[in-house]
């Protein structure tokens, strides 16, 4: 039997009821066919520790792993920003499906290594075999996490992920498996899928005149910009934007979303961008903390959008996935689609606009979408890598 996507949703007030509905309509449109593992999203105030444990008791067997999503949801019945518990679940014949999860901190990228082993070893997966992976982690050295999954999965898995998210950057996300749940930690879904399928990672922003070199820079802090502080030359790109935040500091997130840095990645001639998002100004250094690392002698670029464009942008990259694939949309078994908080907060009275433009393209394909704080996907062929304000998509055939 050719394999088939299911989603589900619940906007039960408890979890036990949610878990309860989510378990009747999968099985009512299963028909009796295989339920291979799921991923799970739900917004904040659910809480994840009672729904982890009540999807166990109603799906025994079933793998799944699960994240929060900042506001809600999206799907085929649209933006749903209610209490809510959404589902996308694999079922039928002919693949393997495998999850782990654990808690983060110390030697992030041995957990990383430890994370794609234990996934594998659920799945019974040979390393080799792996077609696809879905990794999310709470916000935090996401690169590192990466780098131990890539040490064991091969070059050619498809990877697609997103950083847990609350509604205020407050810490309330979370994320869990089949086998529990963490507010510091990561989880990874492994699959063999046999049939075709394809996957992007892209930011909807276009690249500036402006650039310059990182000189000086820790982690996710960037202090100098060619010799020079970092905000200070960030600021001139933007002609005076932040010019009230080089002296008090604070919170730029909501000013500079239209605005970003774009880290380049060429490859044959090739040039794209990881999109970093600058999150404060410090004083009184004047540097910039970004949601994602860069390195000493990276090039920053500065990189600009508009609202109609980051409408635009799942629909566009998803035409261009298919495009470079050969995978027909009448053959789409489902989508996944990770479409960056940020983004989705600056256009929000838009993003059923987006998700209809999305659903233009994949046509009546199942599919859920989740609002994250840092999305993952290969933004270059076989380089998977972490970035913001970005969106990654995974669509899967069933031939």
């Amino acid at each position: 039997m050719p394999a088939r996507i299911v989603v589900t949703h619940s906007t039960a007030m408890d979890e036990a009821s949610a878990a309860r509905e989510l378990a009747a309509k999968l099985r009512q449109q299963a028909g009796g066919s295989p339920v291979r593992g799921g991923l799970v999203y739900c917004t904040v105030g659910v809480r994840t520790p009672a729904l982890q444990k009540a999807l166990v008791e109603q799906l025994p067997g079933v793998p799944f792993i699960g994240a929060t999503s900042c506001v809600g949801v999206g799907s085929a019945e649209g933006f749903r920003t209610e209490r809510i518990v959404s589902a996308l679940w694999l079922v039928g014949d002919g693949f393997r499906f495998g999850v782990s999860a654990l808690s983060r901190g110390g030697d992030v990228r041995g957990q990383g290594r430890e994370l794609a082993n234990d996934a594998l070893k659920s799945g019974l997966i040979p390393a080799e075999a792996a077609r696809f992976a879905v990794v999310h982690a709470t916000p935090g050295s996401e690169e590192s996490l990466l780098a131990g999954l890539y040490d064991v999965l091969p070059r050619r898995t498809v990877l697609v992920g997103g950083s847990a998210a609350d509604n205020d950057i407050s810490g309330q996300w979370s994320v869990w498996s089949s086998e529990g749940v963490h507010t510091t930690g990561a989880v990874l879904a492994v699959c063999d899928w046999p049939w075709r399928l394809t996957a992007m990672c892209q930011g909807g922003y276009l690249v500036t005149r402006h650039r310059g070199t990182v000189t000086r820079a820790s982690g996710r802090t960037v202090y100098t910009i060619d010799g020079r502080p970092a905000a200070d030359v960030y600021n001139e790109w933007l002609d005076g934007k932040l010019k009230s935040f080089l002296e008090t500091g604070g919170t730029v997130l909501s000013s500079t979303t239209l605005c970003p840095l774009g880290v380049p990645r060429t490859m044959d001639g090739l040039e794209t961008h990881v999109v970093v998002h600058p999150e404060k100004v410090l004083v009184p250094e004047r540097a910039l903390t970004l949601f994602a690392d860069v390195k000493e002698g990276e090039q920053l670029v500065l990189m600009r959008s508009t609202e109609g464009a980051l409408v635009k942008q799942s629909g566009q990259l998803t035409e261009w996935a298919l495009g470079s694939s050969g995978l027909q949309k009448d053959k789409l078994a489902g989508a996944l689609l990770v479409y960056c908080a940020g983004c989705m907060l600056t256009i929000q009275k838009q993003v059923p606009d987006m998700l209809g433009d999305f659903q233009r393209v994949v046509g009546q394909t199942p599919y859920l979408s989740v609002f994250t704080f840092g999305e993952q996907g290969c933004v270059m062929p076989q380089r998977a890598e972490h970035g913001n304000l970005m969106t990654s998509v995974l669509l899967l055939g069933n031939a």
